[in-house]
């Protein structure tokens, strides 16, 4: 399994700044890892999964912000707000 999402984002990034956003990660069965968030369905994550399409969604949802601005910082690795 590979290091990095479909299009190309790391998956150690996303993972940090989802933490850094004050979302919760826990290892998956399907997929390593899942992000958790209270009152949410799950957003499974892989080297499979294309992070625009379905991370990103997901996580504008749960912290009512712009996609682009969410894009970046998964991109980045780093949640600046």
């Amino acid at each position: 399994m590979g290091n990095k999402t479909q299009d190309g984002l790391s998956l150690t990034g996303i993972l940090r700044a989802a933490m850094q956003a004050g979302i919760g990660i826990r290892e998956g069965g399907k997929h390593p890892y899942v992000l958790e968030y209270p009152n949410m369905r799950p957003c499974p994550i892989a080297a499979s999964t294309h992070a625009k399409r379905m991370v990103v969604p997901w996580m504008a949802q749960v912290l009512d912000r712009e996609r682009n601005e969410i894009y970046t910082a998964l991109r980045q690795g780093y949640w600046s707000s």
